[in-house]
């Protein structure tokens, strides 16, 4: 398929979703930077506008946000962020495997002024690393704390049965907006 044939068949995106082989220089107008700055650190138009030193007009932080200089400032922005986080998240996963591979001897670790390279095995430390590493790559989940503040032995069966069903109903809507300690603590 040519270049050509792509913007036709998925519009605008396809000229937007490849990687500029030049990066952009900063934009002339210094509350156009500005501007789009805050629009890519998620700021709303109206807001970024203000900012960027006008008078508020929603009617002008609208037109002014569809500006395809502004647009493509934005993009060039959040991808830049993105790719720093993508960047600072390899480094993290690599020092935690480095330190698996050390803590469990396969790697020389340095020790003492001289610098000598040692085979130490740490188990606890390695294992403290590979948990940080399935946590980081989402592989389980950390268990949460349950904290019984009620003296059960004063209610029914039925009682029992409801304050449960109860608790399960407030954790699965503390789960689903985001989490967050939810519940009443039994009572």
């Amino acid at each position: 398929m040519s270049s050509r044939h792509d913007v036709r068949r998925f519009g605008f995106l396809a000229g937007i979703a490849k990687k500029p082989e030049k990066l952009m220089p900063a934009l002339r107008n210094q509350r156009h930077e500005i501007f789009s700055q805050n629009l890519a650190k998620g700021m709303t138009g109206d807001e970024a506008y203000v900012q960027a030193g006008y008078k508020p007009n929603r009617h002008n932080a609208s037109r002014l946000k569809t500006n395809e200089t502004i647009t493509s400032r934005v993009m060039e922005l959040q991808a830049k962020k993105q790719e720093r986080f993508v960047l600072t998240r390899q480094h993290l996963i690599e020092g935690l495997l480095e330190n698996i591979e050390k803590a469990l001897g396969r790697k020389p670790v340095n020790v003492g002024k001289e610098g000598s390279e040692v085979f130490v095995y740490k188990g606890d430390v390695a294992n403290n690393a590979i948990r940080l590493a399935g946590l980081e790559i989402g592989m389980f989940n950390e268990r949460k704390e349950l904290k019984l503040l009620a003296d059960l032995d004063k209610y029914s069966d039925a009682e029992l049965v409801q304050l449960l069903a109860q608790e399960a109903q407030m954790l699965l809507l503390s789960d689903r907006n985001g989490g967050g300690e939810g519940g009443n603590g039994g009572a």
